[in-house]
């Protein structure tokens, strides 16, 4: 809990300063390739919190990210500086999720029973986007073998359930009154 606060202060701040210099975009493309090299079979933060390292740890990052923007490398900076090196990626999470409320896309995954095709799951995301209120929506394909049919949105801890049982769930409440249920 404490570590999550501590990212979003850090995505905060980084956004604020990236919205008043019109850094939003260059931001986030830089503030992806860190999360993937902080995450993706990278000792980096190992190394950074090693206590031999200590007095390197801001070479080594100025050193690694020399052609990054240097609100994102003062960040890290700053984020290493006081010990929260293996927050950065819950920082770049919550730095988009602020990008995303701005720009009105919703971020949020389909449940189906089987893998959609590229093109129905656009489509998908442009019909619903209204019913979120949102401009855009931005779905992730989660293959449900629960579901027989049909699929579920969920966006925001926002549920459409247009799944073959929620059709099925919907029916028996409309027809089965309730002091039989």
């Amino acid at each position: 809990m404490k570590n999550r606060l501590k990212a979003r202060r850090y995505a905060e701040a980084l956004y604020e300063v990236a919205s008043e210099r019109g850094h939003c975009d260059l931001i986030e493309a830089e503030l992806m390739v860190i999360k993937e090299v902080f995450y993706a079979k990278s000792e980096l933060v190992s190394f950074l919190q090693n206590p031999q390292q200590w007095m390197n740890r801001a070479r080594i990052i100025k050193s690694t990210f020399t052609t990054f923007s240097s609100e994102v490398v003062k960040t890290l900076l700053i984020m290493v500086e006081h010990h929260a090196e293996k927050e950065v990626g819950s920082m770049v999470d919550y730095y988009v999720t602020l990008l995303n409320r701005d720009r009105c896309i919703g971020v949020g995954k389909v449940l189906t029973a089987e893998p959609l095709a590229e093109e129905r799951l656009e489509e998908i995301s442009v019909r619903f986007a209204p019913k979120f209120n949102f401009k855009r929506l931005k779905l992730i394909n989660v293959i449900e073998p629960d579901i027989l049919g049909g699929f579920k949105i969920i966006v925001n801890q926002q549920v459409y359930d247009a799944s073959v049982q929620g059709r099925l769930r919907n029916m028996k409440k409309n027809f089965v009154p309730l002091y039989k249920r």
